[in-house]
């Protein structure tokens, strides 16, 4: 067997000494250098949400705009990169040109930016004009958007948040409706119990819209079984709900007598039996105290919410 030459050996030793010796960590200058690269990346984080509203916001403002970006989006997502990506790009937009909905993806964009404000930090009162206004907007053309996938997709995986990364801002947002077309949702998570908190007699307009709405699409019902079971299940529900909501926001005499008169009402329907202990309930607990505003004026006739 051949010996080493010495510099070989002598390489050999100072590396396994080298590899023996660990220099101590200085965990405090370790740790201010974590503290400098989180506030870093914080700053990056909220420099790229900003933008986000920014271009979202604009692009929501205008069919057009709104068409250029999703257009845009797509072709940086799926074709950049790609071979013969121009072409590609070309055919896959003449493909498409009959299924692109402007107002689909206006809705899509704009409820994706509220979702980012509220992702951001905005406050319920900031937020709940804006949300309310978007909900109103939507609702009326839900007719026209419904079957458009890109208004049922979740805000953290449409294509805006793929292409600008914002999975990571937008996802497990609290009491928070995940698709710009869930319009219920939109109510039942954060409109309407920021309504019952503020004792907002909008709440009323909301239920009073719902039911003519339900009325109106039971009514063209091709089935008068359909007509019926919404007369007798489905609406006394309703109204129930709304009658549930002006005892929340202070008008306690009109809700409980509009629950009296749905239980005599419909005395065999299903929830017959809950409604009633509700009732009792209600009837035999103290009254809350009047609040300012107006929920203090339990006849209705108070100021009405500021918009």
């Amino acid at each position: 067997m051949r010996s080493l030459p010495a510099p070989a050996i002598f390489l050999l030793l100072a590396s396994s000494v080298a590899a023996q010796y660990i220099a101590p960590v200085d965990v405090k200058t370790m740790l201010a250098g974590l503290k400098d690269l989180k506030e870093k990346h914080t700053q990056s984080s909220q420099s790229q949400v900003a933008q986000a509203i920014n271009d979202f916001s604009a692009a929501a403002s205008s069919d057009d705009a709104a068409l250029a970006l999703y257009l845009e989006a797509v072709r940086v997502t799926q074709f950049v990169g790609q071979p013969h990506e121009d072409t590609a790009f070309r055919d896959w937009k003449k493909r498409e040109a009959d299924k692109l909905n402007a107002p689909a993806i206006r809705a899509a964009l704009g409820y994706t930016t509220l979702s980012l404000q509220r992702a951001a930090g905005g406050t319920d009162e900031q937020i709940f004009p804006l949300l309310l206004s978007y909900a109103q907007d939507t609702q009326s053309m839900l007719p026209s958007i419904a079957d458009q996938e890109i208004v049922h997709q979740s805000v953290a995986d449409n294509i805006f948040a793929r292409w600008y990364n914002l999975r990571s801002q937008l996802s497990g947002l609290v009491n928070w409706a995940s698709s710009p077309g869930d319009i219920d949702g939109i109510y039942s998570q954060f409109l309407l119990p920021y309504m019952r908190k503020n004792h907002d007699h909008r709440i009323i307009q909301y239920w009073d819209d719902k039911i003519a709405d339900e009325t109106t699409k039971a009514s063209n019902a091709t089935a008068a079984f359909s007509t019926d079971r919404f007369n007798q299940d489905r609406r006394p529900e309703l109204l129930w709900s709304r009658a549930e909501d002006k005892i929340a926001i202070g008008l306690r005499d009109e809700g409980l007598a509009e629950m009296y008169a749905i239980v005599k009402t419909f005395p065999a329907h299903h929830s017959a039996g809950k409604w009633i202990d509700e009732l009792q309930g209600l009837l035999t607990a103290p009254p809350l105290p009047a609040t300012g505003g107006t929920a203090a004026a339990t006849d209705g006739s108070g100021p009405a919410p500021a918009h």
